[in-house]
């Protein structure tokens, strides 16, 4: 029973009034944290249409666009001094007006505050208390990994691919550690993403990116299980396997694993039942093992670079899909194989690739990584 900031309860066996304070204390403060956080969502909403509605010659536009920014200035300096992303807002808003991406850039670190759900006390109270609905930091990765592949795939189009780049470099370079380092036209010094690089150093970065952010959800997922806990994938036969356009390749391959009784998935070959391409990898890499075939399908080389420098690589699909498997599978439970001359990525901290020789010394090495998977090998029936 609750009375003029008091409660009646019933200890050691008789009644007794004591003051209530903590709980008045607490909802007051849910109340102004679910309310600045209802602000932001009402912001990136706004800020998302002025994106949208690009008119910077329209002086109406422009007066917009300042009003939105000194809005979230004003959000950052009142509520936010406290907040890990508080001097990067300030910053972007300082450099507004010298900064063409400004407003995709403050984006990013708008949808990054509400994320941060250790700074907010909403996400510790009980299920009695409401709650704004915002994406958790996994939900906001696996939805940028997704459309990073819709740009690589040819799905959007080069102006809409150049927001949803400039977004996800603004939304997690101060989130995933080194998420800048290894991209084409990167000045470390001044620290931002140059806006005016070409739409294939594009992609390029892309592929960087999304590699990142797969193993930072990896990284991050695995903190919250045990440290004993083996990743989560089903087990049995089933390997899953990456290929480019390199028939041979792939064939070979594939042989290889059925002789040793193994069941080659490759993607091409399985039902579609309606499903995009993400989502056929998704429903076919519940698999024990993959293998990663890069072989000479694409040329490539640095914007900056004579012609004569270009190098063979492996197809985007490729190396997006190896990132996607390393995150879901773990890195002991992909191998990754090079045929020729390919240039292969050179962020992945940690993977080892094998030359396929003709020799075929490749394949005592697959069934070494399968068996250090805990697979069942026999490595006779591979080898020979």
């Amino acid at each position: 029973m609750y009375f003029g900031g008091h409660e009646l309860v019933f200890e050691n066996n008789k009644y007794i009034i004591r003051k209530k304070t903590r709980k008045i204390v607490e909802d007051k403060q849910v109340k102004a944290e679910i309310t600045i956080l209802n602000k932001i969502e009402s912001l990136i909403q706004r800020g998302e249409q002025l994106v949208e509605n690009d008119r910077y010659s329209v002086e109406s536009y422009r007066s917009k666009c300042e009003s939105w920014m000194g809005e979230v200035n004003i959000l950052n300096e009142r509520y936010l001094k406290k907040h890990p992303l508080h001097n990067s807002i300030h910053t972007t808003y300082f450099h507004r007006k010298t900064n063409s991406s400004s407003i995709v850039d403050m984006l990013g670190l708008l949808s990054a505050l509400v994320v941060y759900t250790e700074y907010w006390g909403i996400s510790t109270l009980n299920n009695e208390v409401e709650r704004i609905q915002v994406k958790s930091i996994e939900e906001l990765l696996n939805i940028d990994i997704q459309r990073s592949n819709e740009v690589l795939e040819g799905k959007v189009d080069e102006n809409k691919a150049r927001i949803i780049y400039t977004e996800i470099t603004a939304r997690y370079d101060s989130i995933i550690p080194d998420f800048g380092q290894g991209l084409y036209s990167y000045f470390e010094e001044q620290h931002f993403y140059d806006p005016e690089l070409s739409f294939d150093a594009l992609k390029h970065n892309l592929i960087v990116l999304a590699q990142k952010m797969i193993l930072f959800l990896a990284e991050k997922n695995d903190r919250t299980r045990n440290v004993h806990q083996e990743v989560n994938i089903v087990k049995g036969n089933k390997v899953f396997i990456v290929h480019g356009h390199d028939e041979v390749a792939k064939i070979e391959m594939a042989r290889i694993l059925e002789k040793a009784g193994f069941e080659a998935i490759i993607l091409h070959e399985q039902a579609d039942v309606g499903l995009t391409i993400i989502e056929k990898i998704e429903k076919y890499t519940d698999v024990a093992f993959a293998v990663v075939l890069y072989t000479e399908c694409d040329m490539g080389r640095v914007k900056e670079d004579d012609i004569n420098k270009e190098r063979y690589r492996a197809r985007q699909n490729v190396v997006f899909e190896h990132g996607y498997l390393i995150g879901k599978l773990g890195r002991k439970h992909v191998a990754a194989f090079v045929k020729g001359d390919v240039e292969t990525p050179g962020d992945i901290s940690g993977v080892v690739y094998t030359k396929m020789d003709e020799a075929g010394a490749w394949k005592q090495a697959l069934a070494k990584n399968m068996i250090a998977a805990e697979l069942d090998v026999d490595i006779a029936k591979m080898i020979i």
